[in-house]
């Protein structure tokens, strides 16, 4: 086995350096958990692994957890490179990418619509994420049991598994203020509707 020994650094408002898919996102979840004051829900914030080979981890949780509402927090791809050939719609700096869809996953309007009110209600940067390739974690979690009301918000990240991903600072911040929006919002139980 070999791994990047390169080190990760901070260059202005934006930080550099390997595995930050999906590092960067454990830090977001990390600012989240310190952000929530309250909360009307059980909240249960779920760091899994193997998602790059299968999604494995997230299969087990979310069939163990069995929730009405997942927010799953990831990477996308930052599309706003010259002469890229565009598969995405984020870009770096512009906010908490709400996930729409990507090739696994197709996210609850719901939960879109909520994500987006929330962000503006906040007053945070935003901006809509449609993937053409890749995945998330959401590709099982939507599909458990009897269903999961699924949504994504996503880190813009440029050049995702090379040694030198980058993100900005203020979409990490965005990212972490949008998911303890959502944490704290009172949320209607879907059991009924998902018999």
């Amino acid at each position: 086995m070999a791994v990047y020994n390169t080190p990760t650094y901070i260059s202005g408002r934006s930080l550099f350096g390997p595995y930050l898919d999906d590092r960067v996102c454990c830090v977001a979840l990390l600012m989240t958990l310190a952000q929530v004051k309250q909360s009307p829900n059980d909240l249960y914030f779920v760091f899994t692994t193997q998602e790059e080979v299968g999604l494995r981890g997230a299969m087990t949780a979310a069939y163990a957890l069995d929730p009405d509402y997942a927010v799953v927090a990831d990477v996308t791809d930052a599309d706003d490179l010259p002469g890229e050939g565009h598969t995405g719609t984020a870009r770096l700096g512009g906010g908490a990418a709400i996930k729409v869809m990507d090739s696994s996953v197709i996210c609850h309007p719901r939960m879109v619509e909520t994500l987006r009110d929330l962000a503006r209600a906040e007053k945070l940067r935003w901006q809509m994420d449609v993937m053409e390739d890749g995945g998330t974690d959401g590709g099982v979690i939507h599909k458990t049991r009897a269903g999961v009301c699924t949504g994504g918000v996503s880190v813009p990240c440029r050049y995702i598994h090379s040694p030198q991903e980058s993100v900005a600072l203020s979409d990490v911040e965005d990212c972490a203020a949008l998911l303890t929006a959502f944490a704290q919002k009172e949320l209607p139980p879907l059991r009924q509707e998902r018999v």
